[in-house]
C-alpha cells in the first residue's frame, strides 16, 4: 500500500480548472518531487494535499487523496473533518513552503516557533519541546543547534531557514 495516493485530483478556483486529473503514489521511505513551469500547479497541489487549499480561495473539484495513516488506518482527505486534519497536519504530514525568508515570524525565536508547534500537536511541556527542537535541528544536521534555537530567522542564512 502507498503511503499517498491522489487518483483523478481536480482543483478549481472559480470556474477556472488549475490542476486537471492528476494522479501519483508515494511509497513508504521514498521522496517525490514535483516539477514544472511557474504556475503549473505544484504549491497548488501540496497545498491540496494538506486539505489548505480552501483557505486560499481554491477548492477540490474531483479525484481522491487518500494518506495510510498507520498500519490499519487510511484517512481519504476530502472526507475528513478540520478537526481530523488538524490532528494530521505536522503529526503525520507537512509541508515546508518554498520561501525561506518569509516562512518563519520575524520577531519569534526559531525556538519559539518550533516549540509552538510540538506543543500543539504533541502536547509536550514548554521543556520537552525545547528538547525535542534542539534533538530536530541536530537530526537536520545545523551546527549548534542550542544556539540556533535562541536566534531569530535573520540571523540564520536562507539555507538554514
Amino acid at each position: 500500500m502507498s503511503l499517498l495516493t491522489l487518483r483523478g485530483l481536480t482543483i478549481r478556483f472559480g470556474q477556472q480548472r488549475v490542476v486537471d486529473d492528476m494522479s501519483l503514489d508515494l511509497e513508504p521511505g521514498h521522496m517525490l518531487a514535483l516539477v514544472g513551469e511557474s504556475g503549473s500547479g505544484k504549491s497548488v497541489t501540496a497545498l491540496s494535499l494538506m486539505r489548505l487549499i480552501e483557505r486560499e480561495g481554491g477548492r477540490l473539484d474531483g479525484g481522491r487523496i487518500a494518506f495510510q495513516l498507520d498500519e490499519n488506518r487510511i484517512v481519504y482527505f476530502a472526507g475528513s473533518t478540520d478537526t481530523e486534519m488538524q490532528h494530521i497536519r505536522g503529526n503525520h504530514i507537512s509541508m515546508i513552503f518554498q520561501e525561506p525568508m518569509t516562512s518563519l515570524n520575524p520577531v519569534l525565536t526559531v525556538g519559539d516557533q518550533i516549540c509552538e508547534t510540538l506543543i500543539h500537536h504533541k502536547r509536550l511541556s514548554q521543556a520537552d519541546a525545547l528538547g525535542e527542537a534542539c534533538e530536530l535541528l541536530d537530526r537536520v544536521r545545523l551546527s549548534d543547534p542550542e544556539q540556533r534555537l535562541s536566534q531569530y530567522p535573520h540571523e540564520l542564512s536562507g539555507g538554514m531557514r
